[in-house]
């Protein structure tokens, strides 16, 4: 069954596979359920069996996750800054906007760095990296290097492991879950210590 979907996928025309590898890499950057890794992984399968390149693969990839980070760096800067502002969620107000915007002011070229590495948060990280108006060259040069390691290494992964490709893809899988669990973590232990610190302080101020 599989040994006949390779061939299938073989007979396919190279600029399909091309265009494939490319949407894929924008959508999960848009669409982050969508699992834009594991079509790199696959596609890393196809240059070891000759089908497509490996370096015109990796530049492809490569610019559809740069193109899919930016857009939604392009809503955060251009739209969605005004929209959340002016609804003022409860949730998300003015205040902890500001606070936001000033922490990625400071620390937001570092994270966009390593962005890629960061399963589950990427697309809010270009959306933050937007409403906190970085240089978009700095942006784009940064979330590329990023996108062109992270590639690399599942290209370079999946070309290695072959036909057990699928092993790299449950691997990647499992970092993404590791990783993605203790970014919830600190962000809770981070809203408790705040409210915590809060709490101390309006107490203090009563007293």
């Amino acid at each position: 069954m599989f040994e006949e979907f390779i061939n299938s996928v073989g007979e396919m025309d190279t600029a399909w596979l091309y265009g494939m590898l490319l949407l894929a890499a924008y959508m999960e950057n848009v669409i982050p359920p969508i699992p834009g890794d594991s079509v790199v992984i696959f596609g890393a399968y196809l240059v070891g069996l000759g089908k497509i390149e490996f370096f015109p693969s990796l530049m492809i990839t490569t610019v559809g996750s740069v193109a899919g980070f930016m857009t939604f760096y392009v809503i955060g800067r251009y739209g969605g800054r005004e929209y959340f502002k002016a609804k003022n969620f409860k949730w998300f107000d003015a205040g902890r906007m500001n606070k936001v915007e000033g922490w990625i002011q400071k620390r937001g070229l570092l994270i966009i760095l390593a962005n890629r590495f960061l399963a589950g948060t990427r697309s809010v990280i270009s959306i933050f990296a937007g409403f906190a108006r970085l240089g978009w060259l700095k942006v784009t040069v940064l979330a590329f290097i990023s996108s062109l390691v992270w590639n690399g290494i599942l290209i370079t992964a999946g070309y290695y492991a072959g036909k057990n490709w699928k092993y790299v893809e449950s691997l990647v899988e499992n970092y993404s879950i590791i990783i993605s669990v203790l970014i919830v973590l600190t962000i809770v232990v981070g809203l408790v210590l705040y409210k915590r610190r809060n709490n101390t302080v309006q107490t203090s101020g009563g007293s």
